[in-house]
């Protein structure tokens, strides 16, 4: 058995409230991340930049240090510096141990006496060059099994002084700045940038940079610090921000989800009052006058629904209509507004012939009764008795797409045999317009207000305008131009050939009881402007 509509609007009602209490989760999301990345990013460069500076100032005692050796004590006999050399390795932090070096040998250490070796014998970095050189290595003489850190400051090649700082301070200040594995650092030296191993480590390349890796370089020493933030503590920061804005985000969940469903309860209440507002007659046609432009003479009406809410006031067919056409309203919407134009025949007083312009939606011309209803509207036009018919234009917006089906074509082909004329409503600005004028075979083409404000001017809407207009005199369609405001305007439209005008430079839409006295008016005033005298 088929779903009953209700339950349908109720399914609907429920998925859709759902879909709204979920969507902040849904929009915060990508954000969450983002910042939970920026937020890791963030302290990951603060902390390279803090490992980088203890580096440097290690690597700058370490200097001081061989500076001074080798400008104070390096060509002394080893007997008359060792007690310096004893004195500063022991009173001065992070050194292993500190030497003199003359032709790259050794000659006198601060920790052993009588030993003179060559510098290649216990590093790889064999040669000391002129200035500071700083290079990682796996072990030292006394310490072989575990890295150190030499440093060289030479006055010539082959002359100078060396520093080998224990790699443990490296490592401690790695440990800590890591905060338990949050963090992979890494620390490159020399020239070469090599990294600093870990005890029993192989010799290495530096691992790669990736998105994650923040790096910060010293200005002052061949040292750089790279720190890449591990995937646990980005999902650390995203579960922090989660509980951060927790009772943020239940409040905007709760306040979109009452929102969409008041929405949706609106527009279903909104059809419902519809359906209310048709028997207790809050509708009614009001009727803009169309001119033909080339006479200046009165030629129909295009008929506007209007609806006065007994509880809101006047509501905006922009916003009704489009609920009528979801709610499946608008086909009985339509049977009423007809039934309201033939009430309001006698009162309008058209001459024999004048247009009368009724909108239709595609939704209600795809209905094998449609013409039922239409042909009931033209027996009130025909109207024996009163100096002949009233022609019936169906405009057809483009605010939804036209059924291809034979329901329709058979439809407007009976009609057409009945002598209904079709106009295609606000051109240009919905649905495939070409596609449109195939499918209707229309006789009328209504150029939106949109384009007709922008007769005359240097806008890109007026290049549209003129396109239009070109198009259906190739078409061979007669031009109905709407919201016509100025005599500028006006001019313009009938210089290039638009037959037809309404707006409100000609009169504002107005009641059917109103529309005689109008007419006189305006038939007294263009008699008034034929009569004018011209000056010569």
């Amino acid at each position: 058995m088929p779903e009953s509509k209700p339950f349908k609007r109720r399914l609907w009602s429920a998925a859709l409230t759902i879909l709204g209490t979920l969507a902040p989760i849904l929009l915060i999301l990508p954000l969450v991340a983002t910042e939970a990345r920026h937020q890791a990013q963030n302290e990951a460069s603060i902390t390279a930049a803090v490992v980088r500076k203890q580096i440097e100032n290690i690597l700058m005692h370490a200097e001081d240090a061989t500076r001074t050796l080798a400008t104070t004590s390096l060509g002394h006999p080893c007997e008359e510096v060792r007690s310096n050399l004893t004195r500063m390795g022991t009173l001065r932090p992070y050194f292993r141990s500190l030497s003199l070096v003359k032709d790259n040998q050794v000659y006198c250490w601060s920790i052993y006496t009588d030993v003179t070796t060559p510098l290649y014998a216990i590093s790889s970095e064999g040669e000391i060059g002129p200035g500071l050189t700083i290079t990682p290595v796996p072990g030292t003489l006394l310490v072989p099994d575990r890295p150190a850190v030499q440093v060289s400051y030479g006055l010539s090649a082959g002359q100078g002084a060396v520093a080998f700082v224990d790699a443990q301070y490296l490592y401690d200040l790695k440990s800590a700045a890591a905060r338990d594995g949050l963090y992979d650092i890494e620390i490159l030296l020399g020239k070469r940038r090599l990294p600093l191993l870990d005890a029993g480590e192989r010799e290495r390349p530096a691992h790669d940079v990736n998105d994650e890796t923040e790096v910060s370089a010293s200005g002052s020493y061949a040292a750089e610090v790279r720190v890449t933030v591990l995937k646990h503590q980005i999902d650390s920061f995203r579960r922090d921000i989660w509980h951060n804005y927790f009772a943020f985000l239940v409040l905007a969940c709760l306040l979109s989800g009452y929102l969409t469903r008041r929405y949706f309860d609106r527009r279903v209440t909104l059809a419902a009052d519809m359906r209310k507002g048709i028997r207790n007659g809050e509708f009614h046609l009001v009727y803009q006058p169309v001119i033909d432009l080339k006479t200046g003479a009165f030629s129909g009406v295009e008929a506007l629904l209007r609806w006065n809410h007994p509880s809101t006031g006047p509501i905006r067919p922009d916003l009704f209509i489009p609920v009528a056409e979801e709610t499946g309203m608008i086909t009985e919407l339509t049977r009423h507004i007809f039934a309201m134009a033939a009430a309001d025949l006698r009162a309008l007083g058209l001459p024999p012939h004048a247009h009368l312009g009724l909108n239709v939606c595609a939704q209600h011309m795809s209905r094998a009764d449609f013409v039922d209803d239409v042909q009931a509207l033209l027996q009130h036009l025909e109207r024996p008795g009163q100096g002949g018919p009233v022609t019936l234009v169906l405009e057809v917006t483009e605010r939804a797409a036209l059924p291809d089906s034979d329901v329709v074509r058979a439809n407007m082909r009976r009609l057409r045999e009945r002598g209904v004329r079709w106009a295609i409503d606000d051109f240009g600005t919905g649905h495939s317009s070409l596609a449109y004028i195939e499918q209707l075979d229309a006789d009328y083409l209504k150029i939106d207000r949109a384009f007709v404000n922008s007769a005359g001017t240097d806008a890109v809407s007026a290049v549209v305008l003129e396109t239009i207009i070109s198009l259906a005199r190739k078409l061979d369609l007669e031009m109905v131009a709407e919201g016509v405001e100025t005599v500028e305007q006006s001019d313009y439209l009938r210089a290039h050939g638009v037959q037809f005008g309404q707006g409100y430079f000609y009169a504002r839409p107005m009641r059917a009881h109103d529309l005689t006295a109008w007419r006189q008016t305006f038939v007294l005033k263009n008699r008034e402007a034929d009569e004018e005298p011209v000056i010569a």
